[in-house]
């Protein structure tokens, strides 16, 4: 193996312990909610507003921080997002009271605004020409370890030493991250890039083709988040499973998401633009056969598993494509695509949950389908157009 490719893969498993750090910190209120509530004298429901104050602040941060990252560089942004990360979390296991705990959530969010579009941008910039997808993939391989590592350590640890450890263990693996990204490169962008001003940038890169991306984004989260957060509640109240039984489900598409890194490569051996439609169609066929498989445990697993499966391919291409078609204003449109990415798992959540209470899961499912299948036809239309042009151009 040479220099360069061990370098490569340095920088590639430095990003994963991002991501993973990122999406364990996003999901870990949710299997110690009870404990965290009894610790600060409150209600779930109330404790939970930190999850609410991390989310928002997120999707703020990405959509007034994150274009700095197209001035000072991906690196220098993400040392400072993952130390703000860093802090937040490590504030949040000295929290008295929820306010302190949803001020802490909302300072931890406003680095993750920041690491998540960073860490894309570095992804794909320092990527080999041509293996842009496999690097792309291993670095999004850091949400199925956080679903599949993440949130089942982070019960044990709540078990054995009390929710404030939890916070503490997830602080140090943000400073160990910050250090590890110390070894990696500068990226430190040109003088013209510097003197572009963030409204003339983004005006510059909202091209149709970025405008349409970012719309088929939101249709793709609104999907997810509309599904995912019910499939532990049916498993439980409609089969009768028990707790420990309804978090394979998240395990089962955490390891579906993970395995699919495996066949990123071939994403490099094939024009993304034309697979995207076929993917999204065959993802939307996925959510639909969610409500045939959701009357026993073995075959809701199944089709987890097929959907995380699918959803990495889904979710590799569409950040592959955002940053090659953002060109100078990458940070600035990865940094919306993440505050989109927010926005549709409160558009799922609040538009799916009622479904979900008057149909079951068979209602979301659907609907997410639906979802699906217009961001298919619509990435579809839109690749036929751009072909048909170009082949009238060559004429």
């Amino acid at each position: 193996m040479t220099s360069q490719n061990k370098s490569n893969g340095y920088i590639s498993f430095v990003l994963l312990a991002v991501v993973a750090t990122v999406g364990s910190n996003s999901l870990l209120l949710s299997p110690i909610l009870t404990d965290v509530s009894q610790g600060l004298a409150t209600t779930p429901a109330t404790a939970a507003r930190a999850i609410a104050a991390y989310g928002g602040a997120t999707a703020f941060s990405a959509l007034v921080l994150a274009p700095l990252i197209d001035r000072f560089g991906s690196r220098t942004m993400l040392l400072y997002g993952l130390f703000a990360l860093f802090l937040g979390i490590a504030l949040s296991a000295t929290a008295g009271n929820w306010v302190m705990l949803s001020l802490t959530q909302a300072i931890a969010g406003l680095g993750a605004g920041v690491v998540l579009p960073a860490t894309y941008a570095l992804a794909t910039k320092t990527a080999p020409r041509g293996e842009e997808a496999r690097v792309l993939g291993r670095v999004l391989t850091g949400w199925s370890v956080s679903l599949v590592m993440g949130v089942p350590v982070s019960a044990l640890i709540a078990d054995a030493f009390g929710w404030r450890a939890c916070f503490l263990v997830l602080a140090l693996l943000a400073l160990a991250a910050c250090a590890g990204l110390r070894m990696v490169p500068k990226d430190d962008p040109d003088k013209r890039e510097k003197q572009l001003s963030y409204t003339r940038s983004l005006r510059n890169a909202m091209t149709l083709e970025i405008m349409l991306l970012l719309a088929i984004c939101f249709a793709f989260m609104t999907a997810f988040y509309g599904v995912y957060p019910f499939i532990g509640d049916h498993a439980r109240s409609q089969l009768g499973t028990s707790t420990s039984f309804a978090g394979l489900f998240a395990l089962a598409y955490g390891v579906g998401f993970g395995a699919a890194s495996l066949a990123d490569g071939l994403l490099d051996r094939t024009d993304a633009k034309r697979v995207f439609p076929l993917i999204l169609f065959v993802i939307g066929l996925a959510y639909a056969g969610i409500a045939p498989a959701s009357v026993t445990p073995l075959s809701l697993l199944a089709i987890c598993l097929l959907w995380g499966f699918l959803n990495h391919f889904g979710l590799n291409i569409l950040v592959l494509l955002l940053s090659r078609a953002a060109g100078d204003a990458r940070g600035a449109i990865l940094g919306i695509n993440s505050a989109i990415t927010y926005l549709g798992a409160l558009g799922g959540a609040a538009l799916l949950g009622p479904t979900y209470e008057s149909m079951g899961l068979t209602g979301p499912a659907l609907i997410a389908a639906g979802c699906v299948f217009a961001a298919a036809l619509a990435s579809g239309v839109s690749w036929y157009l751009a072909r048909s042009k170009a082949l009238r151009t060559e004429a």
